[in-house]
């Protein structure tokens, strides 16, 4: 632009420098017809010529152009929409949402909700920036997020305005609604700007990522449901195999809390003498209000449930219940614990934040989980109710025993006693503490083949008494292995009298070798013996059977189980027999 402006003003001087020397020109030509006089022709001439040389010469130094220095002006930025993500892993396609704000403003924060119509809230799926905003719901009257779901078209507005000591910053939030098939969405970035953004130049660029972000949120949705739905399989299959009732309301307990991510829980059955709701197993509660916890049916949320049947999902319960029952809890999902032929109870979780992350999803899962654990502790009751009335037919015929033995009467409740004590502290596995049971409850039923006579004899055993009585554990195992079902059962009756360093009978096995059963099985049968009166001697008091029982320990009886029974013997007191009057 300067070069052409000197050139244009060279120009203009050398045009004036001709017209200069034509003026001159003429100058002489009059001066030579006026005074006809040469000699002044040339002189006027001459000075027309050095006027001409001084104007030209003045013409070109004034001409000259001014080089001046070149100074690089880039050229103004062309942004281009951004690429359609290479993927639809959820933190990618959200972090491409960020960077379609390059340019428009500073991007704060970029997020993904998914509209739960349950609970009438928005849930965050995915967030980045160093501004993104919490994970707590969003309810659909916000003005943002929740118009751009209900009108389902863009909305830009202010979202804050941030003073700090120097200076003053607003930040905008533009959101899109999504459809991802059956569920709705917003997707929305967050701007730090001066000025409000351009809406128009935000929908343009970030148009071409938009079917990825429905694409991304309809996979999370669909995984989400896959993920409950497998877990409602691994219920099922779990809970298929578990034939304790307590068993059945704990590993419900356990997943409630998982599926559901739950502060509190808990599981309440219908207490038929109370003719109310009464929690058995929770989860997060204190322990007095599990102990004092007693609604009847239509009562409170649970006794609604029990009453119709039907779920519930409650949302700020502060509002609709008195402080001292809400327990910390805000929101709570309720669902009954039944199946077609009744409801036996309910299942409780609960948030501590209002709106809670309870969605329809976690409803319909409680749901199903209540019906299949409502199905496992009936099947897990009626394998209790044959289990007792098995267990009590075996009781009933080793009663029918002892009353052929007026010294052992109640000898085998007592036995039965200390041994599932013992079990449960050594923390058997249910069934090895049911075949436990069992065994402590027939272990004398060999006892037959003797006889009365050397059962009650005061005088000392012949050598062929002696091999007669040592017999009875091998004729109780012969008896209980025509039992399929008892045959676990077998082992810990026929070597209950071992010794623990190998002087016992019937198999002459040592130390860790017996089983831990018999082991346990040996001290308690001991115990008991000592502590009855027999024909031929008084009964010991319980602590001269202690220290019996202590004298032998590490010969006759294995030491570990010798000193759990003195603990479990002390927190029974109360049951052991005290020293027979004289």
């Amino acid at each position: 632009m300067s070069q052409h402006t000197n050139n244009s003003s060279t120009e203009r001087r050398s045009n004036g420098a001709i017209v200069l020397g034509a003026i001159a020109l003429v100058l002489v030509a009059l001066i030579s017809g006026i005074t006809h006089s040469g000699v002044a022709a040339l002189s006027a001439g001459f000075v027309a010529c050095v006027i001409i040389w001084l104007v030209t010469r003045s013409a070109k130094t004034v001409a000259l152009p001014i080089v001046q220095p070149l100074i690089y002006e880039p050229p103004a930025p062309v942004f281009e929409p951004p690429r359609v993500p290479p993927t639809l892993e959820l933190d990618v396609v959200v972090r491409s949402l960020m960077d379609a704000c390059i340019g428009r403003g500073r991007a704060v924060a970029a997020h993904l909700w998914m509209e739960d119509p349950s609970s009438g809230t928005l849930r965050l799926v995915q967030s980045v920036g160093p501004m993104a905003p919490s994970s707590q719901p969003v309810t659909l009257d916000d003005p943002i997020l929740g118009e751009a779901v209900r009108e389902t078209h863009a909305v830009l507005e202010q979202l804050a305005r941030i003073r700090t000591m120097d200076q003053e910053r607003l930040v905008w939030r533009y959101a899109m609604p999504l459809d991802a098939g059956d569920s709705m969405g917003v997707a929305a970035i967050d701007i730090e700007s001066d000025e409000q953004p351009d809406g128009e130049l935000l929908a343009r660029s970030t148009a071409p990522i938009r079917g990825a972000l429905a694409g991304a949120l309809a996979i999370h949705i669909a995984r989400s449901e896959m993920d409950i739905a497998r877990n409602l399989v691994e219920v099922a299959r779990d809970l298929s195999r578990v034939l304790d009732p307590k068993e059945v309301i704990e590993a419900t307990m356990e997943r409630a809390v998982r599926l559901c991510d739950a502060a509190t829980a808990s599981i309440m059955l219908f207490d038929d003498e109370r003719k109310a709701l009464v929690i058995e197993s929770s989860f997060g509660l204190p322990a007095e209000v599990v102990e004092r916890t007693v609604i009847p049916a239509g009562e409170g949320i649970a006794g609604w449930v029990l009453a119709t049947g039907q779920p519930l999902l409650i949302e700020d319960l502060p509002t609709r219940q008195r402080p001292g029952r809400r327990h910390g809890v805000r929101s709570a999902v309720s669902v009954p614990l039944g199946d077609d032929d009744g409801i036996l109870g309910v299942i409780n979780v609960g948030s501590r934040s209002f709106p809670a992350r309870f969605t329809d999803s976690h409803l319909h899962a409680l749901e199903t989980l209540g019906k299949q654990s409502a199905v496992a502790l009936r099947n897990a009751r009626a394998v209790d109710a044959s289990r007792d009335l098995y267990f009590d037919t075996l009781r009933a015929l080793s009663l029918a025993l002892e009353t052929k033995d007026p010294y052992a009467s109640g000898g085998t409740d007592r036995v039965v006693e200390y041994t599932v004590a013992m079990g449960a502290a050594f923390g058997l596995e249910d069934d090895q503490q049911e075949a436990l049971r069992i065994a402590a409850l027939l272990h004398d039923i060999g006892m037959e083949i003797v006889g009365e006579s050397v059962r009650n004899e005061s005088r000392p055993l012949s050598t062929v008494e002696q091999a007669l009585l040592k017999m009875h554990p091998q004729v109780a195992m012969e008896i209980l292995e025509q039992a399929p079902a008892l045959r676990n059962v077998a082992p810990i009756v026929y070597h209950h009298h071992e010794w623990f360093d190998g002087h016992g009978y019937v198999g002459g096995l040592a130390g860790e070798s017996i089983p831990l059963g018999a082991r346990i099985l040996a001290v308690a049968d001991a115990f008991v013996a000592m502590t009855s009166a027999r024909p031929y001697r008084a009964a010991m008091t319980a602590g001269e059977a202690l220290t019996e029982l202590g004298d032998k320990a590490g010969t006759q009886f294995d030491p570990a189980v010798v000193d759990i029974f003195t603990e479990v013997l002390g927190e029974q007191t109360n049951r052991v027999p005290q020293e027979p009057k004289s």
